[in-house]
Parts: structure tokens; C-alpha cells; sequence
């Protein structure tokens, strides 16, 4: 077995270029966490007690259409379970406004519960979907 020893190239470059150049590395980094990417993962987590967060955007050009995967893992609100449609839509709403994805078509937010032993394995999922024109509060 042949093991590519290019992707630690790569992180000790980075690494080494971040800490030994002359600019500011924690603007950097604070840069990147405040990108849409990661804008508004921590208020969703904290509506439902989320432990983990995957959000994926797609926009197709050719077909005018666009829409954002919302991935919700293991919810720890007592509520959650009973009151799912209510908090994916709060949710969903949250991530738009924080994330400033307003140009976007949907957004569809999975439930996941997945198995505490084994993280890998699914226990429960549901999925709802919202357009984002009717989350948008309209000024």
C-alpha cells in the first residue's frame, strides 16, 4: 500500500506559512469562520442543541435554479422530536438570514439522529423543505 505523503506537504505549508508570515493569522482565521460557509451554523445549533452541522450550496446557472442541504445531527431539545416541522422551519429561517443566502431558491433541512456508538450509523432522518422567498422577512 502506497501512502501520499502530499496532503501533510500541504498542511505543513500552510501551517507554516500562517504562523511565520507577517500578516495577522488570527484575522485570517477569523476570516474564514466568518465566511457564508460557516455564518450561521452556531445560532442553528443552538435552537435544537445540535451537535454537529453540514450545509452544502448548489445553484445550477443553466437551469435557474438553486437550493442549500441543511444536515441538523443529533438535536438535543426535549422538543425536537414533537415539534420537528416548527423547528426545521426556525431553523431553516435562522441559516438564510445568518448566512445571507436570500438569493437562493430552497433550502432543505434534514433531522438526523444517528447511533451514539456508532456515529456513522443512522438511527432517524426527516427532511423538510422551504422556499426561501417565504423565510425572508420582506422590509
Amino acid at each position: 500500500m502506497k501512502v501520499t505523503k502530499l496532503p501533510y506537504l500541504i498542511l505543513i505549508c500552510s501551517c507554516f506559512l500562517l504562523t511565520s508570515c507577517s500578516c495577522n493569522p488570527e484575522k485570517i482565521f477569523e476570516m474564514i469562520a466568518n465566511s457564508s460557509m460557516f455564518k450561521g451554523q452556531g445560532e442553528v445549533m443552538a435552537i435544537g442543541g445540535f451537535s454537529r452541522i453540514e450545509s452544502h450550496f448548489q445553484k445550477d446557472f443553466s437551469n435557474d435554479s438553486s437550493r442549500i442541504e441543511l444536515k441538523l445531527f443529533d438535536g438535543k431539545l426535549p422538543e425536537l422530536y414533537e415539534n420537528e416541522a416548527n423547528i426545521a422551519r426556525k431553523c431553516a429561517k435562522t441559516y438564510i438570514e445568518a448566512s445571507e443566502s436570500e438569493d437562493y431558491y430552497e433550502i432543505e433541512v434534514f433531522i438526523i439522529k444517528t447511533n451514539e456508538q456508532i456515529p456513522s450509523q443512522t438511527i432517524y432522518q426527516s427532511n423538510y423543505t422551504f422556499e426561501v422567498a417565504s423565510l425572508v422577512d420582506k422590509q
